[in-house]
C-alpha cells in the first residue's frame, strides 16, 4: 500500500504543466518585489514542485511569455540594480459598481453580527480582496467605508486591557461640546453596538457612570496601577418628553421627574439594563429627546440609523 501511495505522489507531479507552473511562480514572485535573474533561478530551484536548477535562458523565456500575455516588465539595468521589475499585469479582479455595492453591503451586515476584533480581521480580508482589482477608485471606496475605520487600535488595546478595569485612568477625549479635554475615568466594560465601540466607565468630573465613544479617545495619559475603585456600573441619562407621551407618562422605579412644564417633563433615569431602557425610549416615538449625556445621544442616533438602514435595504 505504501509503495502504491509513493507511486501516486510521484505521478501527481506529471498532472501539472511544469512550464506553466514555473511561469506563474515567476509572476507571483515579481508581484511581491523585483528580482535579479540569479534570484529567480534560485526561487525555481528551491520550489517544492519545480525542485531543480534551471538555466537563465529558461527564466528569460518565462518572462517573455509573461510579456506576451500583457505584463509590462522592465529589463534589468544599472538604474534598477539589474533586477526584473513588474510594472503592471492584466490579471486582476473585475467588479462592476453593482457587484462592489453588494460586496460592501455584505461586509457591513457581517460586521454587525461579529465581535469588534473580528471586524478588523474582516477589514484586512477585504483590503486583500479589493487590491486584486488594481482599481484605485474601488480600493479607496472599500477602505473609506470599512467598519471601525476611525478606531485607533493602539488606544483600543490599551483601554480594553483587563488589567486597567477598575483603575483610575486619565484620557484625552474629544468631546462634542467641549473639544479636547483630559478626564479621569474608571473603565468598566467595552461594548460593540450599532457599528461603534463604547467604553462604559465612571467619570470623576461628573461623579457618575456614563459611556464614551472609543473613536473620540485620543490618548491614554496615565494609569493608576496602585488603587482599585469599586463603582456601580449603572449610569444616568436625562431625557425630556413632550406631546401626548408627557401627558400619559408613568414613572418607573429607576426614574425621577426633575422638572415639569405645561407641555413637557424632564426625567432622570438610572440605567442598569441598556437594552430595555432603549426599548422604552423608542416606544415614545418622536416625543422624546436625550438631554444628557452626549455619548448616549450619539449611541442612540447610531442605533436608530442602523434600524432605518435595515428597512431601506
Amino acid at each position: 500500500m505504501d509503495k502504491q501511495n509513493n507511486t501516486l505522489e510521484k505521478t501527481k507531479k506529471f498532472w501539472i504543466s511544469i512550464t506553466g507552473y514555473r511561469t506563474l511562480l515567476i509572476l507571483k514572485s515579481l508581484m511581491v518585489k523585483s528580482y535579479t535573474i540569479d534570484e529567480l533561478v534560485d526561487i525555481i530551484k528551491n520550489d517544492s514542485i519545480t525542485n531543480k536548477l534551471v538555466s537563465k535562458d529558461t527564466v528569460r523565456i518565462a518572462i517573455n511569455t509573461l510579456k506576451s500575455a500583457g505584463c509590462e516588465i522592465l529589463r534589468p539595468n544599472k538604474a534598477n540594480n539589474y533586477k526584473y521589475q513588474l510594472i503592471r499585469h492584466p490579471f486582476s479582479l473585475k467588479l462592476n459598481d453593482k457587484e462592489l455595492q453588494v460586496l460592501v453591503s455584505l461586509r457591513n451586515k457581517i460586521a454587525d453580527d461579529i465581535n469588534y476584533s473580528d471586524v478588523f480581521i474582516l477589514n484586512d480580508l477585504y483590503d486583500k480582496l479589493i487590491s486584486l482589482t488594481l482599481n484605485d477608485e474601488q480600493i479607496d471606496y472599500v477602505n473609506n467605508t470599512q467598519p471601525l475605520k476611525n478606531i485607533n487600535k493602539k488606544i483600543l488595546n490599551e483601554i480594553s486591557n483587563p488589567m486597567i478595569i477598575g483603575r483610575k485612568v486619565q484620557i484625552r477625549y474629544l468631546s462634542p461640546n467641549y473639544g479636547e479635554e483630559d478626564i479621569d475615568v474608571i473603565p468598566q466594560k467595552i461594548t460593540y453596538e450599532s457599528g461603534k465601540i463604547y467604553l462604559r466607565c465612571y467619570i470623576f468630573k461628573y461623579e457618575k457612570n456614563s459611556i464614551l465613544n472609543v473613536e473620540r479617545i485620543l490618548k491614554i495619559n496615565s494609569i493608576d496601577m496602585f488603587n482599585i475603585y469599586d463603582k456601580n456600573t449603572s449610569y444616568e441619562v436625562v431625557y425630556e418628553l413632550s406631546g401626548n407621551s408627557a401627558n400619559v407618562f408613568k414613572i418607573q422605579k429607576n426614574e425621577k421627574i426633575i422638572s415639569k412644564k405645561d407641555n413637557s417633563i424632564k426625567i432622570e433615569a438610572i440605567v442598569d439594563n441598556e437594552f430595555l431602557f432603549i426599548q422604552r425610549l423608542l416606544l415614545f416615538g418622536s416625543d422624546f429627546k436625550i438631554v444628557s449625556p452626549d455619548s448616549f445621544r450619539e449611541k442612540l442616533i447610531d442605533k436608530i440609523k442602523l434600524i432605518q438602514k435595515g428597512y431601506i435595504e
